[in-house]
């Protein structure tokens, strides 16, 4: 199990949005059952979302600071638990992470080469941290963090809420200590999160310029490479 997160953490499997019609801002008053409520709500919608994203990654014991940028396209069957999601990095260099099937893929075209992962029993854990959004009802995620209201949070142009959320797992626990999560408050999709580590180093992941519910070609799932990428097998089990 251990290993199992390893790779999903690896992979920046962050987590994403639950789809849904954009529904009112809700009052200063709003609770931590009326922000669940909601993501059930947008659960229920949800197929897909193409979005830009920049992940920040802080290592603070030397005070270290990385970015990268791209497009993160994801696609979940209706009424099933089946999912694929592809990170396209596009600066400072390209990478490319995909999930599809029970097959994980991390391409660098810069040196050629293509690591391959056999997710099989490690999907579930992979998918624990999309349970984040991508499609995620607030019961959902209620079954794999103790989540609490922070509270109403204004996140550049979005009126948001800031939800705290600290993995039942105890797995889990020894790779994430804590995820701070800010839902856009008209259409309960992920605008930020921030996922800290044991250690202190943490990762933001920022979303931005979503289309939700667009059609997203299953083509953009297939990993197409050239005929000189050296493939290599990490051991993952």
């Amino acid at each position: 199990m251990k290993r199992a997160l390893s790779v999903a953490l690896l992979f920046y499997v962050l987590a994403g949005w639950a789809a849904a019609p954009a529904r009112p801002a809700q009052a200063p008053t709003l609770t931590l059952n009326d922000v669940l409520a909601g993501m059930d709500k947008a659960a229920q919608g949800f197929e897909s979302v193409v979005a830009d994203l920049v992940y920040t990654k802080v290592t603070v014991i030397v005070d270290d600071k990385s970015v990268e940028k791209g497009l993160i396209y994801f696609k979940r069957t209706k009424g099933r638990r089946d999912f694929k999601v592809k990170i396209d990095i596009r600066e400072p260099s390209q990478k490319l992470v995909l999930f599809t099937g029970d097959k994980g893929y991390i391409y660098r075209p810069a040196i050629k080469q293509v690591e391959e992962y056999e997710l099989g029993k490690n999907k579930q854990a992979l998918e624990q941290f999309l349970l984040l959004g991508f499609g995620t009802s607030g019961r959902e995620l209620q079954n794999a963090y103790s989540v609490t209201l922070i509270g109403p949070a204004r996140l550049g142009d979005a009126d948001t809420v800031k939800l705290e959320l600290v993995p039942k797992s105890t797995a889990l626990g020894h790779h994430i200590k804590k995820v701070e999560l800010w839902l856009s408050k008209k259409t309960w999709q992920p605008v930020q999160q921030v996922f800290t580590e044991p250690s202190g180093d943490y990762l933001i992941a920022q979303y931005s310029s979503a289309k939700i519910n667009g059609t997203v070609s299953d083509d953009q799932f297939k990993l197409k490479l050239p005929g000189n990428v050296k493939r290599i097998r990490p051991q993952t089990g």
